[in-house]
């Protein structure tokens, strides 16, 4: 976990010194993909494993309402966010 934390201090850094060039716009072009390819390889992983696959309908409805009600809340803490903090007509 800490190895993360680093890689991902790292880039923020990297980030920040490197805002005002090109090579970070063509990063965020590709970002898009790598998270599609990082969520398929999630579920290639999960269906690969029997023992999950087995029980996937008793974890099924569980996942589903806790995914469902975080989105929900997402976006009314979003909106709430919008609406005490930002000025009309979109600015802070």
């Amino acid at each position: 976990m800490f190895t993360i934390l680093v890689f991902l201090v790292l880039g923020i850094a990297t980030g920040c010194v490197f805002r005002h060039h090109d090579c970070t716009k063509k990063t965020e072009t590709s970002t898009s993909a790598t998270v599609a390819l990082l969520i398929f390889t999630f579920g290639l992983s999960i269906g690969s494993h029997q023992e999950v696959m087995g029980q996937i309908t008793s974890l099924g409805l569980p996942a589903l309402l806790i995914a469902l009600f975080a989105t929900i809340g997402s976006f009314l803490a979003a909106h709430c966010y919008d609406r005490l903090f930002l000025k009309k007509g979109g600015q802070s």
